[in-house]
């Protein structure tokens, strides 16, 4: 959580040093270029997810044999993967820019380079998702957090901000971004080799169609997830750039960014527990799923909390946040803060539901699949109805009804296949953190200055909202204990177990 903090706060620095030496209209451009290699990453069809949940699965059995003749396969498929998906958009990249709507702007460059970087790009990231998945898997979920942070998070924007002062074009701006992606793909790999030897073996490579067949049954509905998963995150700033112009992307981004900091540094430190959440509801030992149902009660109360206390954060400082940031002009309205606000309450609160849904026996993952790929088409659906009435802020709110959907629907399916009551979890899920967020925007609304009078009422009206949001999500004395207990022994004040 520390070390992606810390991520968040250099991504911060940097994007108003990008903004004053892009402008906007080349920034957005850049904003949304990155959406499109987003969208481009799913041409890895859902296997970096599914072989992460079935090397998951195949660890909590203890089938070694299995799973090294599974790794054998998977190696094969995905160099085949990235280099026909590379070799493709390489000879794509004369007409892409046009068939994707993306106007030559002044300080752009060749259209063509940028879409042969992206190929590369792509290419990079089917590779690196392979030892990503396996680290992730099993369990080597901290160190290879922070070569991300120093070569994505510091370096490459450092160089990019350099080139951008230089005036270069914009795909030799981002060439930093494709060294940073190779260097952290080798330390991936290298940690692999170092924390489990024969996980990190690049032979042997094999073509076992029965393998490829059983993965690619994974693959899809992983695949749809991804779908889903990135019209969220993407479709946003491509609606309102097709509309608007790419000049209008960034008051809406920045807006947002601070939401997205903290759904991904929330998420982040939940996503660590999962490798051993797979392992468990994959097991057939009593002891296992008791366990499993305790660290999943405990996961979800976390990420209430500390989701409440961020949405809290956002509504009442956002404005001065971007006032500092960036400056005033692009601040936006409450009721656009407020379905901010809203995405990452939803989003965050129901994670631990979404999550555990993919991985709730055999037809689990299809039926999240199907859910977030269609609750993605619902969201973009709605956008571009929002942005044709002529409404930007309708564009957040599209996206909170279509996550709204996807987190009630996945979260009652994980409590189904685990035997836990819908109801409840809905209420603690889903219709506590919408009302507590409804409650803090209307405060918000009424002390709305970011004077020290008016942020200390907030203060105290949003402290007792806090209060009462734990007691409600079941957080008391005994759980506190134990938190405080594992804190101390994580920093070595707990003695010898």
């Amino acid at each position: 959580m520390i070390a992606m903090a810390l991520g968040s706060l250099f991504s911060l620095l940097w994007q108003p040093l990008l903004a004053r030496a892009m402008g906007d209209a080349l920034l957005g451009l850049f904003q949304n270029f990155q959406s499109v290699t987003r969208l481009g990453g799913l041409g890895d069809f859902g296997i970096t997810a599914a072989l992460g949940l079935k090397v998951g699965t195949l660890l909590g059995r203890g089938d070694e044999s299995a799973l090294k003749s599974l790794l054998a396969s998977a190696r094969t498929l995905f160099l085949f993967i990235a280099g026909a998906l590379c070799l493709l958009l390489i000879a794509l990249s004369p007409w892409l820019p046009t068939w994707l709507g993306f106007e030559n702007v002044p300080g752009a460059g060749s259209m063509m380079w940028l879409f042969v970087y992206g190929g590369l790009s792509l290419a990079l990231m089917i590779v690196s998702g392979y030892f990503a998945s396996l680290n992730y898997a099993h369990g080597t979920v901290t160190w290879p957090i922070f070569p991300g942070i120093l070569f994505v998070q510091v370096l490459a924007p450092f160089f990019h901000w350099r080139l951008a002062l230089l005036q270069m074009p914009l795909w030799i701006q981002l060439l930093p971004y494709l060294g940073s992606s190779l260097a952290t793909a080798f330390l991936g790999w290298r940690m692999l080799k170092w924390s489990h030897p024969w996980l990190g073996n690049l032979r042997p490579l094999k073509c076992d169609r029965k393998e490829w067949k059983s993965l690619s049954g994974t693959s899809w509905w992983a695949y749809l997830v991804s779908i889903g998963s990135t019209i969220y995150f993407t479709s946003d700033g491509l609606v309102i750039g097709a509309e608007f112009g790419t000049d209008a992307v960034p008051r809406y981004r920045f807006n947002y960014r601070a939401c997205e900091l903290l759904i991904t540094l929330i998420v982040t430190a939940s996503f660590v527990g999962l490798p051993k959440l797979t392992q468990w509801i994959s097991s057939t030992q009593e002891g296992d799923r008791r366990r499993l149902l305790t660290e999943m009660d405990r996961l979800s109360k976390f990420e209430i909390v500390l989701t409440c206390f961020a949405t809290l954060g956002y509504l009442a400082l956002n404005n001065l946040f971007i006032y500092v940031w960036v400056g005033g002009h692009y601040q936006v309205p409450l009721a656009w803060q407020f379905a901010f606000a809203c995405n990452l309450a939803v989003t965050c609160c129901g994670n631990t539901g979404i999550q555990m849904s993919m991985r709730a026996g055999n037809k689990g993952l299809k039926w999240a699949g199907i859910v977030v790929a269609l609750t993605g088409l619902v969201n973009l659906a709605l956008s571009i109805l929002s942005v044709k009435l002529g409404s930007i802020g309708g564009v957040a709110v599209a996206t909170v009804v279509a996550q709204s959907i996807s987190s009630i629907t996945l979260g009652a399916i994980t409590c189904r296949y685990l035997g836990l009551p819908v109801g409840r979890w809905t209420a603690r899920c889903w219709v506590l953190p919408i009302a507590f967020t409804a409650i803090a925007a209307l405060l918000k609304h009424l002390f709305p200055r970011d004077s020290f009078s008016h942020l200390g009422i907030l203060t105290g009206c949003y402290a007792a909202l806090l209060l009462a949001v734990c007691w409600l999500a079941g957080i008391n004395g005994k759980l506190l204990r134990t938190e405080w207990a594992q804190l101390k022994m994580m920093a070595g004040l707990g003695g010898r177990n």
